[in-house]
C-alpha cells in the first residue's frame, strides 16, 4: 500500500428520535425564555459531538468553554452559558476527569450506528472470526479449537436468549422498575449488544454486573435514561473496562495518581466514570 494514500473519509450522523420534541426535558427547555435559541444550540451541540463519541474538547481558545462554544457554534456567549447551566443542572452533560472538556450523555444514543452498537458487533463477530481462522493454521488443534469456539458461541447465545435467558430478563426488569420505561425494538437489541460485547470480554456474569452497575448509577443520578445508561458502558468499553474489578481498580488507580482522595473516588463512581466540577 502506497505511503500517500488518503485515508478514506468517515461520516457521522446524529439521528434524532420521533420523540425528541416531547420529551420532558426539552419541553422544559423550550418553555424557557429564550428556549428556542438554546434547543437549536443543543441540536448543533449534539452534531459537533457525533464524530467525537460524545465529548467536546475545550482548546482554549476563549476564555472558557461557553465562550469558545459560542465562537465555534456561531451563537451568543450567553445563550450558550445559559444552555450550559441547564443542561449541567439536568445532568445532560458530564465532565470527563476533573476538565472543561463535556459529555453530552445523549450523544451515543443518538448517533448514527456506524458509531454505536452495530459497529460493536461487527468489532465482536470479527474478533470470533478471526480466533476461528488463527485455530485453523494449527492443523493438530483445529478440530478441538474448533469445537470450543462453537459451543461458546452456542453457549453465549443460549445464555442470552431473550425468552428465557436471565441475564438479559434481569436488566430488562431493572430498566422496566426503576422508571426507564417500557423495553422494546431498539433497546431490546441494545441490551443483547451490550450483554454480548461486554461478555465476549469476560464472561455472562461479568457482563450482567457491568449493566446493573451502571443503571444504579443512572438511578442513584436521577437519570432515567437509557441513552445515559449506554453513555456509561461504551465509555467502560472503550476504556477496555469489562469487569466491576477492573472498573474499581481503575477508578482506584485515577484517584490515587490524581491525589483526590476517598471523596474524589465516590463523585467518580457514582457518575460512571466522570468527575464533577
Amino acid at each position: 500500500m502506497a505511503d500517500n494514500k488518503q485515508e478514506e473519509k468517515r461520516y457521522f450522523w446524529i439521528k434524532i428520535r420521533q420523540d425528541f420534541f416531547t420529551d420532558p426535558y426539552i419541553k422544559l427547555l423550550r418553555r424557557m425564555a429564550g428556549g428556542d435559541t438554546y434547543t437549536i444550540i443543543y441540536l448543533k451541540m449534539l452534531v459537533k459531538s457525533a464524530d467525537t463519541n460524545g465529548t467536546i474538547y475545550f482548546q482554549g481558545a476563549g476564555q472558557d468553554l461557553a465562550e469558545e462554544l459560542s465562537l465555534m457554534l456561531d451563537e451568543g456567549v450567553e445563550d450558550v452559558r445559559a444552555l450550559l447551566a441547564y443542561l449541567e443542572a439536568k445532568k445532560l452533560i458530564l465532565h470527563p476527569d476533573f476538565t472543561e472538556d463535556i459529555y453530552l450523555v445523549a450523544t451515543p444514543d443518538l448517533t448514527g450506528s456506524e458509531t454505536g452498537s452495530a459497529k460493536r458487533v461487527r468489532e465482536f463477530r470479527a474478533r470470533q472470526k478471526q480466533k476461528t481462522l488463527q485455530s485453523n493454521s494449527d492443523v493438530t488443534t483445529c478440530y478441538d479449537s474448533k469445537s470450543k469456539s462453537k459451543s461458546k458461541n452456542i453457549e453465549l447465545e443460549q445464555e442470552l436468549d431473550t425468552e428465557k435467558d436471565t441475564p438479559y430478563s434481569k436488566i430488562v426488569s431493572l430498566f422496566e422498575n426503576n422508571g426507564f420505561g417500557s423495553v422494546g425494538g431498539i433497546t431490546s437489541q441494545n441490551i443483547q449488544d451490550e450483554l454480548r460485547d461486554f461478555a465476549d470480554n469476560s464472561d455472562v456474569d461479568e457482563a450482567t454486573r457491568i449493566l446493573e452497575k451502571a443503571i444504579e448509577i443512572a438511578v442513584n443520578n436521577g437519570k432515567n435514561s437509557f441513552s445515559y445508561v449506554w453513555g456509561i458502558t461504551k465509555r467502560w468499553y472503550n476504556s477496555g473496562i469489562f469487569t466491576i474489578e477492573a472498573l474499581e481498580a481503575e477508578e482506584k488507580k485515577r484517584t490515587f495518581s490524581k491525589g483526590y482522595g476517598n471523596t474524589a473516588k465516590k463523585e467518580k463512581i457514582e457518575n460512571g466514570g466522570y468527575g464533577t466540577r
